[in-house]
């Protein structure tokens, strides 16, 4: 759930890739009558500057946090002046990836590839729904 302690002005919302977008939290941020705009890196948008907005989200995508393009460079420098401004920021995948990035963190390579529901043999993964079990009563 996000909670916010004042009216928010306006959330940015990065896309590292077309395809992945904000999801649900597009319905979030309609539903509490959040603004927001979206940027697309992949579409070459440029990245404005983060000073201009109450929060951060930056989602997924192929690029790794460890890559010194101009492109991820770039991302990161801009993510590094939101969390000195103390701009709330939310990191989803690739997102998360650069924040622990310019936290000094340090990401490295998953032995097994994963590109979001599949497994390790291309398979997608399934969710099978099963008996409702009531997690308070024990």
């Amino acid at each position: 759930m996000l909670y916010f302690t004042r009216k928010m002005k306006k959330v940015l919302l990065v896309k590292n890739i077309t395809r992945e977008g904000p999801g649900l939290l597009e319905n979030l941020l309609k539903e509490h009558h959040i603004e927001s705009d979206v940027v697309d890196l992949d579409k070459g948008d440029q990245f404005p500057s983060p000073l201009e907005y109450d929060a951060l989200f930056v989602f997924g995508g192929p690029d790794s946090a460890n890559d010194e393009t101009t492109k991820i460079k770039k991302e990161r420098k801009i993510i590094q002046e939101a969390l000195t401004a103390n701009i709330p920021y939310l990191g989803i995948c690739l997102g998360l990836q650069l924040l622990v990035k310019v936290s000094g963190g340090k990401v490295v390579k998953n032995h097994v590839k994963e590109i979001g529901f599949r497994d390790p043999n291309n398979d997608r993964f399934s969710v099978t729904l099963t008996e409702t079990v009531d997690l308070t009563r024990r």
